[in-house]
């Protein structure tokens, strides 16, 4: 994949990608499907990690179709996740690696499935800042929404933004609406990915998005002077 073009923004998924949150929402799901549909936990997990990337209400209906058990389920799971939010971490490659982007004047939004207030709230517990959070509504969805979205606030093009993501889904997303895509490993290893999204970069930390974007790794993530 050519990464040497302009790239305006770098537009991050949230949960696996900046926070540590993807092992607690991976066995919260896998409980909930367990207990109220008899799904074995194996199982239950391999469900819910197949069709992570989208909102967890769109994700039970492919699970279980129509299921009137869905709501309360999909109830229980948001509740879960928003007592817990004051636990959730970041990952500590995610402050240097977002300051270093933005200090090489690109842009770095957040993109979740989760409702918006939930992320911002929590990355300004954290103290991180981006240019732009954008989460889930009813018709403003993770994907070609978000990137149309952050395309018109910041005056740019598909072909301009980057996405980073954690899931298959992530990256057949941005592979539809022509925005670049770079995978981060955990919820899948990095074998699994190239299976699944063969030629997409594959990074273990998100501080390996500097040099991709031709950013020099200096101190404080500054771009390196090469001019002398």
């Amino acid at each position: 994949m050519d990464l040497t073009g302009r790239v305006d923004a770098v537009i991050l998924d949230f949960d696996g990608t900046v926070a540590d949150t993807m092992g607690f929402l991976t066995e919260t799901a896998a409980s909930l499907l367990s207990t109220g549909y008899g799904m074995p936990p194996d199982r239950a997990r391999s469900a819910y990690i197949e069709t992570s990337g989208l909102p967890f209400v769109q994700q039970m209906e492919i699970i279980f179709p129509g299921d009137p058990r869905n709501v309360e389920t999909v109830r229980d799971f948001e509740s879960t996740k928003r007592e817990n939010l004051v636990s959730f971490k970041l990952y500590p490659d995610a402050l240097p690696a977002i300051s270093g982007i933005r200090r090489n004047g690109i842009k770095v939004c957040v993109s979740s499935s989760n409702l918006e207030g939930l992320i911002r709230d929590l990355l300004k517990s954290r103290g991180l800042e981006v240019d732009l959070v954008m989460g889930f509504r009813p018709g403003f969805e993770k994907g070609r929404d978000h990137f149309d979205f952050a395309g018109s606030i910041l005056n740019t093009e598909p072909a301009r933004l980057i996405f980073v993501g954690d899931s298959h889904r992530d990256g057949l997303t941005a592979r539809s609406a022509g925005v670049r895509f770079i995978a981060r490993t955990g919820l899948l290893d990095a074998g699994r990915i190239r299976d699944l999204l063969p030629g997409v970069p594959v990074i273990d930390s998100l501080l390996e998005l500097l040099p991709l974007l031709g950013i020099e790794k200096t101190q404080g993530g500054q771009r390196a002077d090469t001019t002398s």
